[in-house]
């Protein structure tokens, strides 16, 4: 029996969204400063998380978790957890936590980038 094919259209991807790396500059007295170094804006798409007890307890906590999709590419295989993701439709940053292929083993492989992210937390 063969994997379905999932599909993810273009435009379904109706967000632009900034991701911004961590850089630690030093000053000539030699204290560190943590900024944020821009390096590329793409197209995405941002899921709320629904259900489940974690999900309901992070928005009690003021948290807002959510799924980030943009398609693979080399600047987004770039993408770690200490940088942060800024929807440049209405300002919110999110911390990423994860970033994954959703789609490991079927014909969807290599295709997308899935963030796991959240919004209201110190990033």
């Amino acid at each position: 029996m063969a994997l379905p094919q999932i599909t993810e259209a273009a435009g379904s991807l109706r967000y632009r969204v900034k991701f911004s790396e961590r850089d630690d500059v030093g000053d000539q007295y030699g204290n560190v400063s943590t900024g944020w170094v821009d390096r590329f804006t793409v197209a995405a798409n941002i899921t709320p998380g629904t259900g489940g007890e974690a999900i309901q307890a992070a928005r009690l906590a003021g948290r807002q978790p959510v799924t980030i999709r943009v398609r693979r590419s080399p600047d987004t295989a770039l993408i770690r957890t200490d940088w942060k993701a800024t929807n440049l439709g209405d300002g919110t940053e999110y911390n990423i936590r994860t970033a994954i292929d959703p789609f490991q083993g079927t014909v969807e492989h290599g295709k997308w980038c899935d963030m796991l992210a959240e919004a209201g937390v110190a990033i």
